[in-house]
């Protein structure tokens, strides 16, 4: 096992990978360490971090562990080579794919979409060509796909066999909705779509657009609303939350049941989502906006009795810049990148905020990676 050579682990806590595709998979990184290590190391690191950034928490709360079989959002690869179909996940630090029979990660749900689109896609593809594949489930366990690359010509304009294909993908993979996208910068196209697919957080219902972004399992987004609510101040109805970077209003929906929030999103179709669930909601106002471009104004700030805020892995440096200013009493950060959130935290605390928790909550499991949710408070 030479995945992190780096790291002196004692033979006793290490274990055989439950994963059979683990040495040649690229998707975990961490599957020969057992459990309690690899709890305990990722902890170490954060701790680590946070610390060398000059940083100190008043309490640190306790770590939250997502399980396998959970992850109802996943994007994996597939490449047609001759009349042969290679469905996996990236190598480690590389660009060719791993073939992966079944993703030990994955919800039942995914597990059965993933296996059928080993044939199902087959006749979309064009021989040597590569796409990228993102599923995910929204309520009642609707799935939605979004396959990336599979044409370089314009993709709404189908032809009547491909849109019979495209019909035949989703009923032998149960999918409730296909779109297509050029690149990554390109806007899904919905091919195919037998229903609409929504997404409920709290008080809110939201129509979700094609691949609108989900918190990767729905019990890691368990964890991290649970850890915003428990953040905040004690709110009246009167009081009014911002939250930024809402996305399809994970947050948003859980706070509109206590009092007025409103939610900031850059995303156009995910802000407009949450702009039609705004109507049937009093509580809840929504906007597009780009925050890296224009951020929140220390004005704008005024009468906010808390702001939440969960952004890209880039972080929230302008955003946090202007919140340093503010007068805005509790500031929680939910972030996915450990570095960019101590970098953001600096800037909260050098403009007279209090770090008062912080707690790991891991949803990305097997990896490096994982989130924290910080309150800080003036």
């Amino acid at each position: 096992m030479t995945r992190f050579p780096d790291l002196d682990v004692p033979i006793d806590l290490l274990q055989t990978p439950p994963c059979p595709h683990f040495e040649d998979c690229g998707a975990c990184q961490l599957q020969h360490l057992k459990s309690g290590y690899y709890r305990e190391l990722k902890e170490e690191w954060v701790r680590k971090l946070i610390e060398d950034n000059g940083l100190s928490p008043i309490s640190w709360k306790p770590s939250s562990f997502v399980l396998a079989g959970t992850r109802r959002r996943v994007t994996f690869s597939a490449m047609r080579d001759g009349d042969n179909l290679v469905v996996g996940f990236h190598r480690y630090h590389e660009h060719t794919i791993s073939p992966v029979e079944k993703c030990l990660l994955l919800t039942p749900a995914l597990s059965k979409v993933y296996y059928a689109l080993k044939t199902a896609l087959l006749p979309l593809l064009q021989r040597g060509s590569q796409v990228d594949i993102l599923l995910q489930e929204a309520d009642g366990g609707s799935v939605d796909c979004v396959i990336t690359g599979l044409i370089e010509r314009d993709t709404t304009k189908l032809g009547a066999k491909q849109t019979a294909m495209v019909a035949e993908l989703a009923n032998l993979c149960n999918l409730r909705r296909v779109s297509f996208r050029k690149d990554e910068m390109t806007i899904s196209e919905t091919q195919i779509e037998l229903e609409k697919l929504t997404k409920t957080s709290g008080a809110l219902r939201v129509e979700l657009s094609a691949g609108a972004f989900l918190q990767p399992s729905a019990e890691g987004e368990n964890f991290l609303c649970q850890a915003v609510i428990d953040g905040l101040p004690k709110l009246g109805k009167r009081d009014k939350v911002l939250d930024l970077f809402s996305g399809c209003g994970t947050f948003a929906g859980r706070i509109a049941e206590k009092c007025n929030v409103h939610a900031v999103e850059i995303e156009w179709g995910m802000s407009n989502s949450l702009k039609l669930a705004a109507k049937g909601n009093s509580r809840l106002t929504a906007e597009v906006r780009d925050l890296f471009k224009e951020p929140m104004s220390v004005r704008e700030l005024r009468g906010y009795s808390a702001c939440v805020f969960d952004p890209p892995r880039a972080g929230a440096k302008e955003q946090c810049q202007k919140l340093a200013k503010s007068d805005v009493p509790v500031i929680i950060a939910v972030s996915c990148n450990p570095s960019t959130f101590a970098r953001d935290a600096k800037i909260l605390t050098e403009g007279g905020y209090e770090l008062q928790s912080l707690q790991l909550i891991d949803q990305f499991l097997y990896t490096t990676h994982t989130e924290l949710v910080g309150v800080f408070t003036r």
